[in-house]
């Protein structure tokens, strides 16, 4: 049994082939797993296992010198690792924490984004892809989140210099089919959800990461677009979606 947690669901989609090349190693945030992890991977993210929103959330990273802790717009260098860590427990929420990968993700005009993938069970009760939308980070923060001050963009704008107009249809289908992977796999464990909000990361080689899966995905962050059609179509499916649920109920 899973729990609906960032630990639960990753342990879950880590049992399908197909989708664990696609998650960043993640582990229980203890000192040795963090030391463990920064070694191999110069810089990793500590993240509490239940929570949304971005909140929590701490960047750690081998530098010149020792280490950097980040979290929020605030950054310090300590000596060691022990004293970074040192610092983060103190800090940190008293909540259960995690050690992921730290995924170096694309830039647009030099702030790191990363993009959600709505999947939906349409009319026909099968799971439809129904948008994607970027998450440009603020300045000087760690995290893309829309309620830590994330900006929602089109994907394609944030892609267009890494990828070119000419790729952009046929990688967009791929983010669409991984998270089609993930919510058809997520949906065998937990049935009752409707919906699922994929965040994904690109990394500079293109390989896209799955970096968490919202069981209840925010569906406001689409509304922030210019463009309207993907939140309309959102809307209207999560409405069908809680029709048929309360039908069911009576």
């Amino acid at each position: 049994m899973y729990g609906n947690n960032k630990l639960g669901k990753y342990r879950m989609l880590l049992k399908e082939k197909t989708l664990a090349r696609h998650l960043p190693p993640t582990k229980l945030a203890t000192l040795a797993h963090v030391r463990a992890m920064l070694r191999k991977y110069r810089a990793v993210y500590l993240k509490p296992s239940h929570g949304t929103g971005g909140s929590g959330i701490f960047k750690l990273s081998s530098v010149q010198g020792g280490c950097q802790l980040r979290h929020g717009t605030h950054s310090r260098v300590y000596s060691t690792l022990e004293q970074a860590y040192s610092a983060y427990d103190k800090s940190r929420p008293r909540k259960t924490y995690l050690v992921q990968m730290g995924i170096p993700l694309l830039g647009y005009r030099r702030r790191p984004f990363d993009l959600r993938v709505m999947v939906q069970r349409n009319p026909r009760r099968e799971w439809e892809a129904t948008g994607i939308v970027g998450r440009l980070a603020m300045p000087g923060k760690v995290v893309t989140n829309y309620h830590s001050g994330g900006r929602p963009m089109p994907a394609e704008t944030l892609l267009a210099p890494s990828i070119g107009s000419g790729r952009m249809k046929v990688y967009r289908l791929r983010l669409e089919a991984l998270g089609l992977r993930v919510s058809r796999h997520m949906s065998v464990h937990f049935p009752r959800f409707q919906a699922y909000g994929i965040d994904i990361g690109i990394d500079r080689n293109l390989k896209p990461w799955i970096i968490e899966v919202n069981s209840r995905p925010d569906k406001s962050i689409f509304n922030a677009l210019s463009d309207k059609r993907m939140y309309r179509k959102i809307m209207r499916y999560g409405r069908q979606s809680y029709a048929r649920a309360h039908r069911a109920k009576r």
